[in-house]
């Protein structure tokens, strides 16, 4: 199990990332909004790239559904009848660390195709590594009562 501070610290991530992701689907989807970046980076032109989408889906939307997911996770491992089970937290370190992954590619593109940064985004995959991070202890001590397990 992960500290009181660490699950603490976990959520409000969590939740944070998920408002970061519902801005950025807003944005994505109302043809209106334009992103408020202060002058730092160029959220706009990041936003109306060609990789701002997957298919007719804003790609913010899957950045909202794994946050979704990740606090599904969150919440099953910590309260519940499934409250413990070490395969949610194997299952949200493995969700984090595709965000971050998925991230890192985002980010590459930012920089080396479209010249341009959002700094939302550059906000959402730091807290998705921070996430990840945070639930390496919870993996690594879910790994070994999984072994344990299977030695009975």
């Amino acid at each position: 199990m992960l500290s009181l501070t660490r699950q603490r610290a976990l959520m409000l991530l969590i939740l944070i990332g998920i408002g970061v992701a519902t801005y950025l689907v807003y944005v994505a989807l109302d043809a209106s909004a334009e992103p408020y970046c202060s002058g730092i980076g160029d959220c706009h032109a990041v936003q109306s790239s060609e990789y701002a989408k997957i298919g007719p889906v804003p790609v913010a939307v899957f950045g909202l559904l794994m946050y979704l997911g990740l606090l599904v996770l969150f919440a099953a491992s910590n309260v519940g009848p499934l409250k413990g089970k070490p395969l949610l937290r194997v299952w949200l370190t493995v969700l984090a660390g595709s965000g971050v992954l998925y991230s890192a590619y985002l980010t590459y593109l930012e920089l080396e195709v479209i010249h341009a940064i959002c700094v939302y985004c550059v906000i959402s995959a730091s807290i998705v590594t921070a996430i990840f991070a945070l639930s390496l202890p919870g993996f690594a001590a879910a790994r070994r009562e999984i072994a344990a397990a299977a030695e009975e």
